[in-house]
């Protein structure tokens, strides 16, 4: 999937913005905020992303989608990620008016735009497109692992749950190392990713014999050129739904190191009765599942600190560095750069590892 990552946009998050499920929105605000220019949520309206998520810019929120229109858009972004994906029957009247004003609409849902007839008909009407970011590619192929034999560094982020902090993570060490002046790529496995980055493949829709295979030519294709690429991981392997594929992620990418993403304040996984497993257990969990492919060491934790106080988050960080023997750092609050660090040591112990065998 690719798309055009520099189209100015409405995102459309009604009563979800600032919320768990208006996350589609916020990482775009997180990493492309320049190409916002309004949210459409009533229960926020006359506000601004700013006043509401502390981040983004001053793009207004608004109450409807005629309201967004007079800040020329050129596109709607559904903005919001559902538990199964699926589209609010709600939500259709305004997604036609964006398709009746000739603005694209991007869809990161289950529910295909493309195969409604009524969006269809709006969309030909007016020229406009409908792009559905989660819908997998042609020509699928089945995982072979061919991604443990790249010379590039391929570094994993993945999580104790879903939606804890992975794309942002991976996005944030991304530019950390670009800024350095080291070759990274950044491989979009989910629908913010690939809205963020213009290129990727949603791998929850594919079917899931491929779902690895997919994974594998994506990395591949990002380290032609890259000396570093960042795989955005999904779902958790201790998610009683999703753990398939964060198991087809981890062996499709067979990375050399992992970066453990983790909310402090979550006790539990996702609505579902299990408890967060430890960090010691999850980390003995990835690694010893990545064995399979590719022996990789998690290097690093990353953790989402909202809900705490500065001093509550760097009291946090304390105790899982020392549960762990890890750097941790929350990525927004306090920057990538011990993950940075950890990474550029790992690859240097790597690469001496490798000559030693040769």
């Amino acid at each position: 999937m690719k798309i055009d990552a520099k189209q100015k946009l409405i995102i459309y998050s009604p009563g979800e913005f600032g919320g768990k499920k208006g996350k589609t929105g916020d990482g775009v605000l997180k990493f492309s905020p320049e190409r916002v220019v309004a949210v459409v949520d009533p229960a926020n309206a006359g506000k601004t992303v700013g006043e509401m998520l502390g981040y983004g810019g001053n793009a207004p929120i608004v109450a409807t989608v005629a309201e967004a229109m007079a800040f020329e858009p050129e596109a709607m972004l559904l903005g919001c990620a559902f538990t199964g994906g699926r589209m609010p029957k709600q939500w259709r009247t305004d997604i036609i008016e964006a398709l009746n004003s000739k603005i694209d609409v991007i869809n990161g849902l289950h529910d295909f735009l493309c195969d409604d007839g009524d969006f269809q008909k709006a969309a030909e009407a007016s020229g406009a497109n409908l792009v559905d970011l989660r819908k997998p590619p042609d020509n699928l192929i089945v995982g072979m692992g061919k991604a443990r034999h790249s010379s590039a560094h391929i570094i994993l982020t993945v999580g104790t749950d879903c939606n804890v902090g992975k794309m942002t993570c991976a996005l944030a060490i991304h530019e950390q190392l670009k800024k350095s002046g080291k070759k990274s790529a950044f491989v979009a496995t989910g629908q913010t990713g690939i809205i963020i980055d213009g290129q990727g493949v949603a791998v929850d829709r594919v079917i899931g014999d491929f779902m690895a295979g997919v994974i594998e030519e994506l990395v591949l294709d990002a380290a032609k050129e890259a000396q570093f690429v960042l795989v955005e991981g999904q779902g958790s392997l201790a998610h009683p739904g999703y753990s398939g594929v964060t198991l087809s992620l981890l062996h499709g990418a067979a990375p050399d190191a992992m970066i453990l993403c983790h909310q402090a304040v979550r006790t539990r996984i996702g609505e579902t009765e299990f408890s967060i497993p430890s960090l010691s257990l999850m980390i003995k969990t990835y690694e010893s599942m990545a064995k399979f492919m590719r022996p990789a060491q998690v290097i690093g934790i990353s953790v989402d600190t909202r809900g705490l106080s500065e001093q509550e988050a760097k009291d946090v960080l304390a105790s899982y560095q020392s549960e762990t023997n890890l750097p941790a750092t929350d990525p927004i609050r306090f920057g990538v750069e011990p993950l940075v660090k950890a990474i550029e040591n790992h690859c240097t112990k790597y690469e001496q590892e490798i000559l030693c065998h040769k």
